[in-house]
Formats: structure tokens, sequence, C-alpha cells
């Protein structure tokens, strides 16, 4: 049953994607041809903005539960995304971006590096200091907060299909800084540093209506800690897959 669920869930996200995509296409045959040109609006496009030129985007991320922690129930939990990034050089740029539900947050920054290989080939690598921070709190029911540190480094590859449509894959390492959690008086703290995950991100990117762009994609994430689960840890030593839809509208 769970299995027919999630290939029901599958199937729903690529018809998603494809009816997207679909609508963008449609919008592009309406408007006369125009030239290429060097850089498109994009987040997850390995290009850096014009120096001194700030990119934003807004949008959500949906992160399916491993039925191991939710007792055999897949549930969609949606986070607030937020991606703002600056122009440094042709080839350098800052990122930074912010996930949050309010009751717990993850706020990434970090340097990246992009160049073109080709005229529709483009590359970058990049590292991310991470941070998040979590509480909950019920009068005299329950009471617990936890932070950690991580950072991930990523290195990327996209491909400019047309003028407006561009594809990003990308891969990332997960590790581990800083841990510490609180629940009552009991308090556990790690400080270790070791590699606790892998992800693979598909994006693509492209006009939605008028001149908004809009990103949209999967992450597959292969890890033994997610920051969203962060309460339901204690007990559990051992990897899950975690798959993410997002979706951002490039202001």
């Amino acid at each position: 049953m769970n299995g027919n669920v999630l290939q029901t869930r599958t199937a729903l996200w690529l018809v998603w994607l494809l009816s997207l995509n679909t609508l963008a296409t449609a919008q592009r045959a309406y408007r006369p041809y125009q030239e290429p040109t060097d850089r498109q609006l994009g987040i997850y496009f390995p290009q850096a903005p014009v120096p001194g030129e700030w990119r934003k985007a807004v949008g959500l991320i949906f992160t399916s539960t491993p039925p191991e922690i939710t007792e055999e129930i897949r549930l969609l939990v949606p986070a607030i995304d937020l991606n703002l990034q600056k122009g440094l050089s042709k080839h350098w740029y800052l990122s930074g971006r912010l996930q949050t539900q309010i009751l717990q947050s993850n706020l990434a920054l970090g340097p990246r590096y992009a160049t073109r290989v080709t005229d529709k080939l483009y590359a970058g690598l990049g590292i991310d200091a991470v941070g998040w921070f979590g509480a909950l709190t019920i009068e005299d029911v329950f009471n617990s907060q936890a932070l950690g540190l991580q950072t991930i480094p990523h290195a990327s590859l996209g491909y400019r299909l047309t003028r407006d449509l561009q594809l990003t894959f990308r891969t990332e390492g997960v590790m581990d800084l800083y841990y510490r959690s609180r629940a009552g008086s009991l308090e556990i703290e790690y400080n270790r540093r070791r590699l606790n995950g892998v992800a693979f991100v598909f994006a693509l990117e492209q006009p939605f209506y008028k001149q908004r762009h809009v990103s949209l994609g999967i992450r597959a994430l292969y890890s033994n800690f997610n920051w969203q689960f962060w309460s339901l840890y204690d007990t559990f030593e051992r990897e899950f897959f975690y798959p993410q839809l997002f979706f951002d509208f490039i202001l």
C-alpha cells in the first residue's frame, strides 16, 4: 500500500512539472523570436549574477516524511523558501537561503563559483555554512529546543536548452559539525565532524507568466538526519530517504 501511495505521488509530481513546462511552452509560442542573452534569470543554474546585481526568489519546499518516522504514513511537510544572491565578479557570487516553518528554521550562506564550459553548458562549485534552530513548547506538556551547524559542499552542471529553458543537476554532501538539543532538564550535545548524507537536485528554470520566471524541481536527500525532524531522532540511528519538491518565483 505504501509503495502504491509513493508511486502515485511521484507520478503526480511529474505530471505537475510537465504541466508547468507545457504552459510555459505555449506562452512562448505567442511571443516573437528574441535572440538569446548572456544571462538568464535563475537561482539553481550555475551562472553568476552581474557584479553588484541581486537575485531574489520566494516559494515553497515540500519534504516527504519517511514512513519509518511517521508510522507508515508519508506526509508532505511544507516550508517557506527564500533565496538571495549577490554578484561579486564574472564568476563569483554569494548565496543565502532561508527555509522556515516559523517554529524551526534553516539558514544557509556561502560563496559560489560558476563558469561557462560551452555555449550551452555551465558548471559551478560552492560550499554553504548552515545553521538551524527549532523550538517546540506546550505548557506543562512539552518543552524542547535544538540547534545545529552543518556544511554542504556542492557541484553543479547546467544546460541551457533554449533561450528561456535551463536545466541544472547538482550533487551535495551534507556534513554535521555541531548538534545540541534539550528536552526539559535532559541535554544532548555532539561536537563532531562527519558526513551524514548526500543529495541530488534536478531543477528546471523558465518563464511562467509574462516576465515572471520560476524555479521548480526535486531534491533527493539520503541522510541519517534532517533538521525538520530533529524532535524525532533520539530513537533512530539509520539513513532515510527524503524526497523534496520545490517551487520558487524569481523576483
